[in-house]
């Protein structure tokens, strides 16, 4: 049921910024992508989880852990959030003791050596391109390694050779 009303509150905020903007809707499988489209490119919806902003691409959250959903657009997302907030503010509050962690805290978490801390970060198969937004929900994440090759999807994005890799749950 939980898993539903995310499904719906994630549907209504994309048609929503959709509308506003005379804009194509993209409904992607998970929670990580959600992207809204004009006729030439794709654009980021700022997320701002318990207070903290993230990007779609850059964060990962348990559902079972989401207490609420709103939604910001136009001048008053940017006036609250700056320039990110252009396309759109997704604001979640999640339970109480829900623990996220940034890439400070991942690397002190999973024990990741210092050389390899300025490897690429991939998230899910997806090169994450910002690791000061990287936030992700610690009871989601399923793994962090790092690969020695890297064979993901954007081989143009990330140079071949080590990245640290994070599986993490991905909404359905």
């Amino acid at each position: 049921m939980k898993k539903l009303l995310f499904f719906l509150a994630l549907s209504f905020a994309q048609m929503s910024f959709a509308q506003e903007n005379n804009l194509e809707k993209i409904i992607s499988n998970n929670s990580q992508n959600v992207k809204i489209r004009d006729n030439n490119n794709f654009q980021n919806v700022l997320y701002v989880i318990d207070g903290m902003p993230t990007f779609s691409d850059c964060s990962a959250i348990n559902v079972q852990n989401i207490e609420s959903i709103n939604v910001i657009k136009g001048e008053r997302a940017t006036g609250l959030y700056g320039y990110r907030a252009k396309n759109g503010v997704l604001i979640f509050t999640t339970k109480p003791n829900t623990q996220f962690l940034n890439f400070r805290n991942i690397v002190k978490e999973f024990k990741i050596s210092k050389a390899d801390q300025f490897l690429p970060i991939v998230l899910n198969k997806h090169f994450v391109d910002e690791k000061d937004y990287l936030l992700l929900d610690k009871s989601a994440i399923i793994s962090v390694k790092i690969l020695e090759e890297q064979p993901f999807v954007e081989p143009v994005l990330l140079p071949r050779g080590k990245a640290i890799y994070i599986e993490a749950m991905e909404t359905k």
